[in-house]
């Protein structure tokens, strides 16, 4: 006999994984509004490592959306992983 599992709230690990989006979203923006005032070296620096994280993240939300039956967290995921590509891509070839 199987006893059924209920969910009172968002886990611990569910919410720390939504504030790993809000940083991304943090960091996106901060990033948009300092471009400009970059060298190449930093912004370099800055693009690998918002590639990395929004790879993390995204690795991170498929693996939870597909378990928890979250698909809800993967589009803000995507948009700002879709954000970071176009910004690395005017950091690199419009700036």
């Amino acid at each position: 006999m199987t006893v059924a599992f209920h969910r009172r709230g968002a886990d611990k690990l569910q919410k720390f994984f939504l504030y790993l989006i809000l940083l991304d979203w943090v960091l996106l923006l901060i990033t948009a509004i300092e471009m400009q005032s970059l060298s190449f070296r930093y912004g370099a620096l800055i693009s690998v490592m918002l590639l990395v994280y929004n790879v993390f993240l995204t690795h991170l939300c498929r693996i939870r959306a597909r378990r928890a039956n979250d698909a809800y967290m993967i589009y803000p995921v995507m948009t700002g992983a879709l954000i970071s590509f176009l910004l690395v891509t005017y950091f690199f070839f419009f700036i």
